[in-house]
């Protein structure tokens, strides 16, 4: 049971951070009231995406097979520079979690493009190739879509603050 549900949280990894990232930030909203919502889940949902990026680019830097296999591709040498841009955008969306606005519209942004860049191959993925494996049509897809959705409406509520 246990190996089961681990195999599950590595193959929908990014769900589940984002799962657990909506849970803490029910649970801080519940502790800190004068906190607004958006603010809560700005940081635990950006904190879930940058730790979600490091881990793909652990999968793709190091276990480039597995991660392509899982996804539907060819193993490729370009793995190793989604795995870079992964790095990179994960460590932003790190240190946008106590950072400025100006650094969260800017980790919103690139992230926001980077991740619905990916659903839109997703989808050219499914459509020209019936390419319906897990890492391209299962919860990274659906995660590439709501996470930069839920992203915005929290950076363009904090904007409204301002």
């Amino acid at each position: 049971m246990f190996i089961n549900t681990l195999i599950w949280i590595l193959k929908n990894f990014s769900f589940a951070l984002f799962l657990v990232a909506v849970m803490f930030s029910c649970v801080q909203w519940a502790i800190h009231h004068k906190t607004p919502t958006y603010e809560i889940f700005y940081r635990w949902v950006t904190l879930a995406l940058g730790i979600s990026s490091l881990y793909t680019f652990i999968m793709h830097a190091f276990y480039p097979a597995s991660s392509a296999a899982i996804i539907g591709w060819q193993t490729s040498p370009f793995q190793f520079e989604v795995a870079v841009a992964n790095f990179s955008f994960g460590v932003i969306a790190l240190i946008s979690f106590h950072a400025s606005y100006g650094f969260r519209l800017a980790n919103v942004i690139g992230n926001s493009c980077w991740l619905m860049g990916d659903a839109i191959g997703h989808i050219y993925q499914m459509i020209t190739f019936h390419n319906f494996n897990p890492g391209n049509a299962g919860s990274w897809f659906w995660m590439d879509i709501i996470i930069p959705l839920v992203l915005m409406i929290c950076i363009s509520r904090m904007r409204a603050r301002l």
